[in-house]
């Protein structure tokens, strides 16, 4: 009898509590695990377990065989793999829990890292968004997200996983803006089952929790692909983590609600079993999957950064962001070269406070000075009649800060790109002059203007300097509204 072997089928199957589960992780078949159980207890000469109809349990022998003997397989472990190659080839199989997301998107990439480093060392990873007890689900290492429950576990702190609250364009184009979080329960939300365990939506301005806003539940799904695809589609809106939606952010196939409120991250920790248990090879995956892991989480969060976050990071800001966590490109950022095209931005909003909102935004993110300029800026207006008009300080004083503290004032016949097209001219305090809109801009950009807007809708022009349109284009459309470009010379 090989009595290293019926001691690990043995010391499985009490972690395990059956045979058929320490059989599966042992890939032996159960009949067989048994068979080696009963010859086990034969060569001893003692019952190690009381056995009956749907269960086992230890009988005193059987507890005491069963601490010698996970102390015996762990040292013969731990001298096997001092003397294999000199203890740098790990073999044999190491068993990693994760939830569901993070598992499908972060997870592959940390297990291609650790096959590259040790390509004889045989990884199974199990996605599953319960609570895992690693002792009995024979788990060697487990990422877990939130709470990190009860048990007999070392946990070493990875970071946090941010998560984002998103909608399709064209949802947002057919149902209307969400400008203030009271109006998401307005729309159908789409979750994961286990979510928020209510219908309150836990929301932080900063890095302050500052209320808990309902929302409409519509759908539910114990699986975050069919969430991610629904939202996709324009079926509603929902929370994302930052691994899920970080391509759909950059290529504008989801856009951010709220870009001033967030929702308080997930913190992530390193499960793996008291030191005293675990082996050798299992203490040299935890400390590589503790060091790599950081960094691609590291990198997800400069993409967001970089396409969506409240900063609006443009291009050049992304590349300096995957600097800092990547240095492996830094010849790349060097050898990039980045040009600010000189752009005339037309937004549509449906009102003058949506149009204000968003007003913010484009400050806040030229404040950055990450690839973003304002030169000028006026807000239009259709009447009723049909005919467009500038909104003047008497109209509107909120704009003649604003649009003040945007540009210091606007470019009129004096001088700049658009002179020609801009012919107004502005008033000591910064607000905007009377004009006839036909002498502030030419025929062309008048009809193309006149023929996005519909009676009370407003129009933010902006002459401007930009590195990338995803940014300018992410503020309107996380406002419900339009955009459209003129390239001045």
């Amino acid at each position: 009898m090989n009595l290293l072997e019926a001691m690990r089928i043995y010391v499985r199957m009490v972690e395990r509590g059956s045979i058929s589960g320490a059989a599966r992780d042992l890939n032996i078949g159960q009949p067989a695990a048994s068979e080696r159980i009963e010859r086990l207890e034969k060569y001893l000469g003692c019952r190690l377990l009381l056995r009956s109809a749907r269960a086992f349990n230890c009988t005193p022998e059987g507890l005491t065989f069963y601490e010698r003997s996970k102390r015996i397989l762990h040292a013969v472990e731990q001298a096997v793999a001092e003397v294999s190659n000199d203890g740098e080839e790990l073999r044999g199989t190491i068993r990693i829990a994760a939830p569901h997301c993070f598992g499908e998107t972060i997870v592959p990439e940390v297990l291609t890292r650790v096959r590259e480093t040790y390509p004889q060392l045989e990884l199974e990873l199990v996605l599953n968004d319960r609570i895992v007890d690693l002792v009995t689900e024979g788990v060697d290492i487990s990422f877990r997200l939130g709470q990190l429950g009860e048990g007999a576990f070392i946990a070493r702190q990875l970071g946090q996983v941010g998560r984002v609250l998103v909608a399709a364009p064209g949802y947002l184009g057919q149902h209307g803006p969400i400008a203030e979080p009271s109006d998401l329960v307005k729309h159908p939300f789409i979750r994961v089952q286990g979510m928020f365990g209510t219908d309150q939506l836990p929301l932080r301005h900063v890095a302050t929790v500052v209320e808990s806003v309902p929302i409409r539940t519509a759908i539910r799904t114990s699986h975050w692909r069919p969430m991610y695809e629904m939202i996709l589609s324009g079926a509603g809106i929902g929370v994302l983590e930052e691994p899920a939606c970080v391509e759909a952010l950059a290529d504008g196939r989801l856009v951010r609600i709220l870009p001033g409120v967030d929702l308080p991250p997930l913190e992530l920790n390193l499960l793996s079993q008291t030191q005293r248990e675990v082996s050798t090879r299992v203490r040299l995956i935890v400390t590589m999957l503790n060091n790599c892991t950081p960094d691609i989480l590291g990198r997800v969060r400069a993409e967001i950064d970089a396409h969506f976050d409240r900063c609006h990071a443009s291009e050049i800001n992304r590349w300096h962001a995957l600097r800092k966590s990547l240095s492996l490109i830094d010849t790349v950022a060097d050898t990039r070269s980045y040009q600010m095209a000189q752009q005339l931005i037309v937004a549509v909003f449906d009102s003058v406070d949506v149009a204000e909102r968003a007003g913010r935004d484009f400050r806040n993110f030229e404040e950055k000075d990450l690839g973003f300029k304002i030169e000028s800026g006026v807000l239009v207006q259709k009447d009723a009649t049909g005919k467009l008009i500038l909104l003047d300080k008497q109209t509107r004083p909120f704009w003649g800060t604003v649009i003040g503290a945007l540009t210091g004032g606007l470019i009129g016949m004096l001088g700049g790109p658009v002179g020609s097209i801009l012919g107004f001219t502005i008033g000591a305090s910064g607000g905007l002059a009377e004009h006839a809109i036909k002498d502030a801009f030419d025929d062309d950009l008048v009809a193309a203007i006149t023929s996005k807007l519909s009676s009370g809708h407003v129009a933010f022009i902006l002459e401007a300097q930009e590195a990338s349109p995803f940014e300018v284009d992410n503020i309107v459309l996380g406002y419900g509204g339009t955009i459209f470009r003129k390239p001045l010379p």
